[in-house]
């Protein structure tokens, strides 16, 4: 069976849907309601920016007594409404989303040459046409055998559909050069979506503090989240001013702290001491003393770095490494380190120790 690429413009798909030529088939779609009003405008705003989005599939029937087809969608039921429903300026999109002119506005409220923009935008469609249901369903198998397995984030991502994960998406592009430029992530992460796992990471240690994390932990966060999400705003300001402490404060050049586990209770470290009371709210008591204990060590970021530093091997190429003597009262954070990354216990000693260097950090620079 053959699929046939028919890119359509924006202008005359939702013509098309409105006049029925266009439908919905329920036997392949979901409820009108899975995307939120949220989601519909970061999937219009994307259009706007011209970025590329996923195919639309239509299954052409004809009818041979009146000469006629139809198409039924049957993959795209949710970006074609959104389509249509900002076309027809029933929708605004929402004053959440990056780009400011777009804030608020409904496809009449958009200057001449945005709407030029949104008209002519092509969609990538695929028709199938003279096959039988069994053959689509059969070519979409097909297609899921054909592709990668995906993995906790990937399926994270195509399960939830509300505001938390686009802040999460939206958070993870602000600091992704940063990131990557301090060889936090690489260009792989990206693909495979570790970035957001990472920024996932960090926000569930604010927000719950230090348990031990595995995907349906994670999950559960996004879960919480997926319809309402009231701490949006002030989140965001922490995530923002803690990343420009550790950009500006030159924390980047630490480059051993730059491992993502290692990196996320940094900055974590940083969310406490720039916001105090943030995260050490959610400590348990057994946690509350660990820390006060560490917090005690009077410990500096240099030292931390050195001690990290001894365990490398020369063949690192790291020349100076030789004249490196581990500190032994530093092997509880080194272990913590390199061993169960995503462990209460290590993440609690990793950021505690980190807490009392910024602590003697600020104290040096003031």
């Amino acid at each position: 069976m053959k699929a046939t690429l028919s890119p359509t413009s924006v202008a005359d798909f939702c013509q098309d849907l409105i006049a029925n030529k266009i439908t919905v088939n329920r036997d392949y779609q979901r409820d009108d309601r899975v995307w939120s009003s949220y989601v519909k405008s970061y999937f219009v705003e994307s259009i706007l920016l011209e970025y590329p989005i996923p195919k639309i599939f239509l299954y052409v029937r004809y009818n041979l007594k009146t000469r006629t087809s139809t198409k039924e969608i049957v993959d795209g039921q949710q970006r074609s409404q959104a389509l249509r429903l900002f076309y027809e300026n029933k929708m605004r999109i929402s004053t959440k989303v990056e780009t400011e002119e777009l804030r608020g506005k409904r496809y009449k409220d958009l200057d001449d040459r945005l709407q030029g923009v949104f008209l002519s935008y092509s969609l990538a469609i695929d028709e199938f046409t003279g096959v039988t249901e069994d053959e689509i369903r059969e070519s979409f198998a097909r297609m899921n055998v054909h592709n990668a397995t995906l993995n906790s984030e990937e399926l994270r991502n195509a399960k939830f559909q509300g505001p938390f994960k686009i802040f999460i998406f939206r958070m993870t592009r602000a600091f992704r050069e940063l990131m990557l430029d301090a060889g936090i992530i690489s260009r792989r992460d990206v693909i495979r979506m570790a970035d957001t796992r990472l920024i996932s990471d960090i926000v569930h240690i604010i927000q719950k503090g230090f348990f031990t994390t595995r995907p349906p932990d994670i999950d559960s966060l996004y879960r919480e989240f997926n319809t309402d999400f009231p701490s949006e705003e002030s989140l965001e300001k922490t995530l923002r001013s803690s990343f420009i402490y550790w950009h500006e404060n030159k924390l980047v050049e630490f480059r051993r702290f730059s491992s993502k586990h290692v990196f996320y209770t940094l900055l974590c470290a940083v969310a406490e001491r720039t916001h105090p009371g943030l995260v050490v709210q959610h400590m348990s008591a057994d946690q509350r003393a660990i820390y006060e204990k560490i917090m005690g060590t009077h410990v500096t970021l240099d030292q931390l770095d050195a001690s990290l530093r001894s365990e490398i091997s020369t063949e690192d190429g790291d020349e100076d490494v030789g004249a490196l003597t581990p500190d032994p009262s530093l092997s509880e954070f080194v272990a913590a380190c390199a061993e169960k990354t995503n462990v209460a216990h290590q993440k609690l000693i990793r950021f505690s120790y980190f807490s009392s260097a910024l602590q003697e950090y600020d104290s040096a620079i003031s």
